[in-house]
C-alpha cells in the first residue's frame, strides 16, 4: 500500500484535518484515521471467507453473508512513528474472534479482525481493529 502524498491531502480535505503539514508537507505524516483507505488497497472482505471465521460463524449457527454484515468498530493501534507520505506498507490481516451476542430482535456474530501495516524493514508500524457483525433475525437464521 504506497502512502501518496496526494491521497494524504484528499483525505485531509475531505475529513476537515486542516494542518498544514497534511496539505503543504511533501513528506506529510498521515491524519490517524488515514489507514481507513485500506479498503481501497486490500480486500478486507476476504476475512470473512477464511475457513476459522466459517467455522466460527458455524459454530454458533451463523451463515457469513456480507449482504448482512454491519460494520460497528474501528480502533487504530500505532507502534513508533507515525507513517508519512512516500512510504510503502504492507498489509496483513488476521481474524481474533467469532462471538455470539444476544438481543431481543435475534442475534449477531460478532467477528473481530485486525489489519496489520508493516513497512519495508518488516517493523510492524500500525494496526487496526475491527468488529463487525451478521446480523440475524428472530430465530438465529441469517
Amino acid at each position: 500500500m504506497p502512502i501518496e502524498r496526494g491521497k494524504i491531502r484528499e483525505y485531509a480535505a475531505a475529513t476537515g484535518a486542516s494542518r498544514a503539514e497534511y496539505l503543504d508537507d511533501p513528506f506529510a505524516p498521515i491524519p490517524p484515521t488515514f489507514l481507513a483507505t485500506v479498503v481501497f488497497w486490500d480486500d478486507l472482505p476476504r476475512v470473512f471467507d477464511l475457513p476459522e471465521t466459517r467455522a466460527g460463524c458455524a459454530a454458533i449457527g451463523v451463515v457469513p453473508d456480507v449482504r448482512r454484515l454491519l460494520s460497528l468498530e474501528q480502533e487504530y493501534v500505532f507502534h513508533g512513528e507515525i507513517l508519512h507520505a512516500g512510504e510503502t506498507v504492507d498489509t496483513g490481516l488476521r481474524l481474533d474472534s467469532v462471538d455470539l451476542k444476544e438481543r431481543r430482535s435475534g442475534s449477531m456474530a460478532l467477528v473481530r479482525f485486525t489489519v496489520t501495516f508493516t513497512d519495508s524493514a518488516g517493523e510492524l508500524r500500525a494496526e487496526c481493529h475491527y468488529t463487525s457483525a451478521f446480523l440475524t433475525s428472530v430465530g438465529g437464521s441469517a
